[in-house]
């Protein structure tokens, strides 16, 4: 049985532009002036009174007129950056190369879920055992996705509370973020950048499915997985840190990630042993999809999702037009007062689900 059928329960196997200081956190990557377009800073958040209406409409800023994230123009790269691309390059094969594995609590207990007469409270005790993952637990079960009324301290409720399907989600989520941070020799504040940005497009694919027809727990995983190939260039990066003494800037690091981050997301998705479906979204999804592609509601939500997070400079910022753009029309979003609502409350919910999580 696939990790798809796990984190299902089915049984079955089923862009680029100036970037701007992210919303939280450390400070994020700035790409240079001449790359793809010619860029726009965001609104500034001390605006005028004036001003307030361009301010509070993030998702079309002050003169934006792009609605297709914008062709990728090939960096002058240094000398140690050119070595270090082809270093990259040379692993798509993926001989040689140590590839992130799931934590072993996950590995233990994702089988055991996908049995219907699974108890929760063995499962609990499994759990326990793991003072990191029985904190991410009752982190999420006490983040803004799952809140009730009263905070749970205790892991069981907390389980109870999230339910299976989005126990199987969190023992991803808490993979990804081992995989993200474990033995990068010093590189937190790139892994910092691509773990809240994986957060940010996690929540806001959760948050568009309100309006397509996919599930939520299924969209979030979508949101936070699609990118991990990041994690393959962050590790050679840092090794190469150590290795040659080489300090890579930070637009370097985005170009890099933007050529390779597909192809190592592949490879890691077969060695997770994750679905065919999930497999072709992480290996391409910036391809605009055919009106008869089967994947096409899931390939839209992420590109809207990517284009969404350059504007909250989750990722370097690019100016679009966003109620303009094909992708919103093609998911039959124009002109819909509810979508609109769901942007003006976007920026401050996205913020506070990464800082819980």
């Amino acid at each position: 049985m696939g990790l798809w059928s796990w984190i299902l329960g089915k049984g079955t196997d089923g862009e680029w532009g100036q970037a701007a200081p992210p919303r939280h956190g450390p400070k994020g990557p700035r790409s240079t002036a001449d790359q793809a377009v010619a860029v726009l800073e965001p609104p500034d958040a001390s605006a005028t009174a004036g001003q307030k209406e361009s301010v509070e409409r993030w998702w079309a800023p002050e003169g934006a007129t792009l609605t297709e994230p914008p062709e990728v123009e090939r960096l002058n790269l240094s000398t140690e950056a050119r070595a270090l691309e082809n270093l990259l390059v040379s692993h798509f094969d993926g001989h040689d190369l140590r590839l992130p594995p799931l934590l072993h609590v996950a590995e233990a207990v994702l089988p055991r879920l996908s049995n219907p007469r699974c108890e929760l409270a063995a499962v609990a005790n499994t759990l326990a055992e793991d003072q990191v993952i029985a904190a991410a637990v009752l982190r999420m079960a006490n983040s803004p996705l799952y809140r009730g009324l009263h905070k749970t301290t205790a892991l069981r409720p907390a389980i109870t509370r999230l339910g299976v399907r989005a126990l199987r989600m969190l023992l991803m989520h808490e993979s990804l973020r081992a995989a993200m941070f474990h033995s990068n020799r010093g590189g937190n504040e790139l892994a910092n950048t691509i773990w809240s940005r994986s957060l940010a497009s996690a929540y806001i694919m959760r948050g568009l499915s309100d309006f397509t027809d996919l599930n939520k727990e299924d969209a979030f995983l979508m949101g936070l997985l699609h990118d991990i190939g990041n994690v393959v260039v962050l590790r050679i990066v840092c090794g190469e840190r150590v290795a040659q003494r080489y300090e890579i800037d930070p637009d370097t690091f985005e170009y890099l990630c933007h050529e390779c981050h597909q192809e190592f997301g592949e490879l890691i998705a077969d060695a997770w042993s994750l679905p065919s479906d999930l497999k072709a979204l992480i290996s391409d999804h910036h391809t605009y999809p055919d009106p008869n592609d089967p994947l096409r509601t899931p390939r839209l939500q992420l590109q809207l999702t990517d284009m969404i997070n350059a504007l909250l400079c989750y990722t370097p910022f690019v100016p679009y037009n966003l109620l303009e753009s094909r992708v919103v029309d093609d998911l039959d979003l124009a002109g819909r007062n509810d979508f609109t609502a769901f942007l003006e409350q976007l920026p401050d919910q996205v913020d506070e689900t990464v800082g819980a999580l």
